[in-house]
């Protein structure tokens, strides 16, 4: 008999048990921040809690409005001190500023839910009533500047958003109205009103409320149409933050060159000839905007009745301008017989003031503005 080599596939009494290979057990994964050298990582997920969170800004400002409330003795109350300003709402601003300062610049939407929480916090230990009013990261003296001509179906929404803002003066230079317009700014608002009977024309009403001002800070309306508070609290904080001039950006609405109007086109000629190229169409014909108020001493409040001009003797007298948030004045601009239609009396108007602004460039720029001459060398011909 034959003895076979038994095969691996079989098993014999001598041959020790097989062992399995036991299986790895899978370990949990640890999330990793994603950056820029590892480009391959899981997305890691920031707790709420986090300093870079919404909810952490929120609670913080709450925590800090609590301790600034408890830090008033006596409690504030909800006394007036002028016509205008509101006690409360004015000291609150005032210890929001503070610790504002103290603490990074948030983004607008992730500062006014900030803002907010610091108000309730505040209320939380002094009590009172803030309703939806605003707080703004400054605490110099603004004014708002509003010209009016029969606009009752507007004016009391102005007025609301105006209230919500911690403002010092609000100034209605009410001109030529046939309609309710004076009496409804009387009984609704304790600001100062400036009536003329007989209509003063586009922009004079600018100049004479920002002469008219005690304010540092000077904010230019219409009363045609609103504009949310929350809009205009980026031109306060950039006139706070040491511009002279802050524009509203109307490039994001006016689309592209060849599909402009000839006020947009004349508008950015005007700012190319004075070397702010950088301003696009943006001017001081559009509203909202605000300006430092020894700006306006400096321009001189005659000017400001031209805009345009006003932007020229602002650029040549090296004044800061800048163009820090958009607001849609397009869409809502109300519809009437002077501004509808090609070539219409406004745009005609407008058109008109920058020939005067380009005539007061000429003057202090010389012939070639600001655009080099390239191509003659008109020096030669002078020997």
């Amino acid at each position: 008999m034959v003895n076979r080599r038994p095969t691996r596939s079989r098993r014999t009494a001598a041959s020790p048990p097989l062992r399995r290979k036991p299986t790895p057990t899978r370990q949990k994964s640890i999330p990793i921040r994603r950056n820029r050298n590892n480009l391959g990582a899981r997305k890691f997920k920031r707790p709420l809690t986090s300093p870079g969170s919404a909810n952490y800004w929120r609670e913080r400002a709450y925590t800090a409005g609590y301790l600034a409330a408890t830090a008033e003795d006596p409690p504030l109350t909800e006394e007036k001190s002028n016509p205008v300003e509101n006690n409360l709402h004015h000291k609150v601003n005032a210890r929001w500023h503070q610790w504002y300062q103290s603490v990074k610049r948030l983004p607008w939407p992730l500062y006014h839910a900030a803002a907010a929480r610091f108000a309730e916090g505040y209320r939380k230990h002094a009590g009172g009533y803030f309703g939806n009013r605003l707080l703004v990261p400054t605490t110099k003296k603004v004014a708002a500047i509003v010209t009016v001509m029969n606009e009752k179906d507007t004016i009391l929404s102005v007025i609301e958003q105006l209230h919500r803002l911690p403002l010092h003066e609000i100034i209605f230079i009410v001109n030529g109205s046939t309609d309710e317009t004076f009496e409804m700014i009387r009984n609704q608002s304790r600001a100062i009103i400036v009536h003329y009977r007989h209509a003063l024309g586009h922009d004079v009403g600018r100049a004479i409320g920002a002469k008219l001002s005690e304010s540092e800070i000077l904010l230019f309306l219409d009363g045609d149409f609103p504009v949310f508070a929350e809009h205009l609290v980026p031109f306060i904080d950039a006139i706070e933050r040491g511009v002279d001039i802050a524009l509203n950006n109307i490039s994001p609405y006016i689309g592209l060159f060849s599909g402009r109007d000839d006020v947009t086109k004349v508008k950015e000629f005007i700012n190319r000839s004075m070397a702010r190229a950088d301003l696009e169409s943006n001017s001081l014909t559009a509203v909202p905007h605000a300006m430092r108020k020894q700006a306006a001493q400096l321009i001189g409040y005659a000017n400001l009745a031209v805009p345009p001009k006003a932007q020229v003797i602002a650029i040549d007298k090296g004044l800061q301008i800048s163009s820090p948030a958009s607001v849609d004045v397009i869409t809502p601009n109300r519809l009437r017989a002077r501004n509808v239609g090609q070539n219409n009396a406004v745009s005609e108007l407008i058109i008109g003031d920058h020939i005067e602004a380009l005539k007061t460039a000429l003057d202090l720029k010389g012939s070639r503005l600001s655009f080099a001459d390239r191509i003659r060398q008109r020096p030669l011909t002078r020997h």
